[in-house]
């Protein structure tokens, strides 16, 4: 309960340091509650375990409402309090106060509950309902760049969100591709006392069996209980495998520590606004509807992302070990015919040079594609709108494989070497240029275009004579910082085999030859600086 109370003061403590800055409090008022409501309903907060790990569950809050309902007050307070938000002042510090105080209890109260036996009711249809309205939404999106056809858009988004829901749901639709999305979400219903009891005879009458392959496992022997509470860890298989569940309030998730830093935020921010009823600002909902969205992404993602700062402390034995192990570098040694300054820099101009040719190589095919991905150059006839839309659709395709997919894919056909390393630099490359040298086609001025066009002047001298002077200055720019970014990747294209001097790093690290890699690390630092610098020169001159 310790842990959880810290992510209350931090709460707290955030909300002090805003309103020390004078800053809005309504709007963390409204954010925390507004984030609150998403954890309640998305965010795991306890564990349920089965018999194997894989049947373990881990419910919200919404889902363990059916086994405890004081967990409704969460949701309740906080909107009561988004409601007092709107009157401002002393009444928007209450509801933040209140709001604040009636999630630490509630969600406190679960947390100190023994452990129970519930059964899980999955809730069909509720994945593939979420499915089908974000595809709708994200054609409707569409319809407000698109004044004049807001209704088909509308209506197609209808279509498409109902055929998404209905294909989704049919036995030979997208379950069969995304099983777990089915009955994924499940509220956790309590257990009869009776059903208990049977349970805990059903274990104890297959105790035997279970104790005599333990014996031979030279495992101990598991002793008859009593009732379901004296289980340790896990349900029988058997009351597993009928839906039956062991939960644990004190065995908590990521969503706990997000639902305890958040109510103490929005008590803080309440306490500030009560003490100050002046910290608040016109757009404290929009701001808090903003807050609540980064809370709502950000959360589960250093969940996800396994975010620990205590793995540094396990690992910084090691840390150390690198360190002294990696200085000084060594630059040559003679006795042993090792010389890594040469190779380094042999590897440095490889790797230079794969930047150099793969940005040239995008380059002289990115213009042309450029002025094809150009809306104001493809808009004459619906043939050449055809050719626009082909090939902004190759480009965006294209864009969205990484570099580095690029380059194992060509790295096993072509082999190991630096080829592979320019090839995947060019064809990214490729789609980075043509978007955007066709933008800045979008972007010139319409004026010298109509003044070749109003003489006749064929197609091909309106882009040479109007339109290429003017965006030729920025292909450059662009050409240049591209060979900054390609000279990066190409350091990373190294690590999978396209040589240059990742390829060099990758083999010493692996070896344990730290101090001849810091030299490799050492050069990278040196050139990209000379690189950066030289590109801003050259674009100061030719831009």
């Amino acid at each position: 309960m310790s842990g959880l109370l810290f992510y209350v003061l931090l709460g707290l403590l955030l909300a002090v340091l805003a309103g020390v800055a004078k800053g809005s409090m309504r709007r963390w008022v409204v954010g925390a509650g507004l984030a609150l409501l998403v954890v309640f309903a998305a965010f795991p907060f306890s564990r349920a375990r089965g018999f194997l790990s894989r049947d373990t569950v881990d419910p919200t809050l919404l889902a363990l409402v059916p086994t405890f309902p004081l967990l409704l007050l969460v949701p309740l307070s906080v909107l009561v309090a988004l409601v007092l938000a709107r009157w401002g002042g002393r009444a928007a510090g209450l509801g933040g106060v209140l709001g604040g105080v009636a999630a630490i209890i509630a969600a406190g109260w679960w947390y100190a509950q023994p452990a129970q036996i519930v059964r899980l009711h999955p809730v069909e249809g509720l994945i593939e309902l979420l499915i089908a309205l974000g595809v709708a939404a994200s054609i409707a999106l569409l319809s407000f760049s698109r004044p004049k056809q807001r209704v088909p858009i509308l209506i197609g988004a209808v279509v498409a969100g109902v055929l998404a829901f209905v294909w989704f749901h049919a036995p030979q639709g997208g379950g069969v591709y995304l099983p777990k999305s089915l009955g994924y979400y499940k509220l956790l219903f309590p257990t009869p006392p009776a059903t208990q009891q049977e349970i805990a005879e059903a274990y104890n009458r297959a105790l035997p069996e279970l104790n005599a392959i333990r014996k031979e496992l030279g495992q101990d022997e598991l002793q008859p209980i009593r009732s379901l509470a004296d289980l340790q860890g896990a349900l029988p298989q058997q009351a597993s495998s009928q839906g039956y569940r062991l939960v644990q309030p004190a065995t908590t998730q990521y969503g706990a520590f997000a639902v305890f830093f958040l109510a103490g935020l929005m008590l803080g921010a309440g306490l500030m606004q009560l003490g100050s009823p002046r910290l608040q600002e016109p757009d404290d909902f929009r701001a808090g509807i903003l807050i609540a969205l980064v809370a709502s992404f950000l959360i589960p993602a250093f969940d996800a992302t396994e975010f620990d700062l205590n793995k540094l402390v396990v690992g910084w034995p090691f840390l150390q070990q690198f360190a002294d192990r990696a200085w000084p570098p060594l630059l040559a040694d003679p006795a042993a015919e090792r010389y890594p300054l040469q190779e380094v820099l042999s590897q440095i101009a490889v790797t230079v040079q794969m930047a150099l040719v793969g940005t040239f190589l995008a380059a002289i095919f990115a213009m042309p594609l450029s002025f094809l991905a150009a809306r104001n150059v493809t808009a004459g006839t619906p043939l050449m709108r055809s050719v626009f839309y082909a090939t902004r659709l190759f480009l965006n395709v294209l864009r969205g494989v990484p570099t580095l997919i690029i380059a194992l894919i060509l790295v096993a056909a072509v082999g190991l070497g630096p080829f592979a390393g320019v090839m995947a630099i060019a064809i990214h490359s490729l789609t980075e240029l043509g978007k955007l040298y066709s933008e800045a086609i979008e972007n010139a001025d319409k004026g010298p275009v109509e003044a070749l066009e109003s003489t006749g002047a064929a197609g091909v001298n309106v882009v040479r004579w109007a339109i290429l002077p003017q965006v030729l200055p920025l292909f450059i720019s662009y050409t240049i910082y591209n060979f900054e970014i390609n000279f990066r990747s190409s350091l990373v294209l190294g690590l999978v085999g396209a040589g240059g001097i990742g390829y060099f790093i990758n083999e010493k690290m692996a070896s344990g030859q730290y101090d001849q890699m810091m030299v490799g690390v050492i050069a990278i630092v040196v050139v990209v600086n000379i690189i950066d610098f030289a590109s801003s020169w050259l674009r100061s001159r030719l831009v």
